[in-house]
């Protein structure tokens, strides 16, 4: 069995370590990693750049191994790009666990595309992506800077500090720089596709955890994932989207049970 694990934006692989660890025990197998785009090139990010370049990237990676079809798991844009790229390419997936998968349905991606077309840098979420400090003075600093922070406070100092240096390369004066710019998050988010033929294209087994306390994927959300592909497994877990960082061992639960059942 391989296992292989899509990041979600802005959070390299290794933020993840406690999940991971977690996951590993819990099957008894190792778990492969995928560093999506921004964190492996030189280029320059575009305004705009199609989540379909990210599936493409996640089919070259699993066709390079070699070694069968894999079980993805992938948490935000990760687990959305995989049922982007199972949706092409069904040979190479055994089944994908989808922690918080970005899911929108089609009529809020309309608008929120057309918006973000005439107004790329408008978006409250692109502008908070864009202002993000790049550079802090220590690798203590960051971590305190972090730690004040909203989204992280139900994540554990372990975890936040597995966060700080999977993010961050350290510089020779004692700094700490940001792996994933800001511009490359931003890119993601103007990017976001419409997922509803891919969603419902997607045949191999798939588990989604919800956060319940996400502002990314709502009841409504789930329920209209539901809809578009009733195979599809839905479990729910205290925690918000970064879920997987807020509670790492429930969701290593939740995704090797789903596993051992297929």
């Amino acid at each position: 069995m391989q296992l292989l694990f899509s990041h979600a934006n802005g959070y390299p692989p290794d933020a993840y370590r406690v999940l991971l660890a977690s996951l590993s025990e819990n099957l008894g197998v190792p778990v492969s990693t995928h560093a999506h785009r921004p964190l492996v090139s030189d280029a320059p990010p575009p305004t705009f750049l199609t989540w379909q370049t990210y599936a493409s990237d996640l089919i070259e990676r699993i066709e390079g191994d070699e070694q069968g079809p894999v079980w993805l798991i992938g948490h935000s844009m990760g687990a959305a790009s995989a049922l982007l790229a199972a949706a092409r390419r069904p040979d190479l997936f055994a089944g994908i666990v989808a922690l918080d998968p970005v899911l929108v349905p089609t009529r809020i991606w309309f608008w929120a595309r057309v918006f973000s077309f005439f107004k790329p840098d408008a978006v409250p979420i692109v502008k908070r992506a864009l202002a993000r400090p790049h550079v802090f003075e220590s690798r203590d600093a960051a971590f305190d800077f972090y730690r004040g922070k909203r989204v992280f406070a139900e994540v554990s100092d372990t975890v936040l500090m597995d966060y700080v240096s999977a993010g961050h390369v350290a510089q020779p004066d004692g700094s700490v720089t940001l792996r994933h710019s800001g511009a490359w998050e931003a890119c993601i988010y103007r990017s976001v596709p419409r997922m509803t033929g891919s969603l419902k294209a997607v045949a191999c087994p798939l588990l989604i955890v919800a956060g319940e306390s996400s502002d990314v994927l709502n009841g409504e959300r789930l329920s209209w994932a539901k809809a578009t592909n009733p195979t599809v497994e839905i479990q729910s877990l205290s925690g918000g989207h970064l879920l997987p960082l807020e509670a790492p061992e429930a969701c290593a639960k939740a995704a090797a049970d789903f596993i051992r059942r297929h």
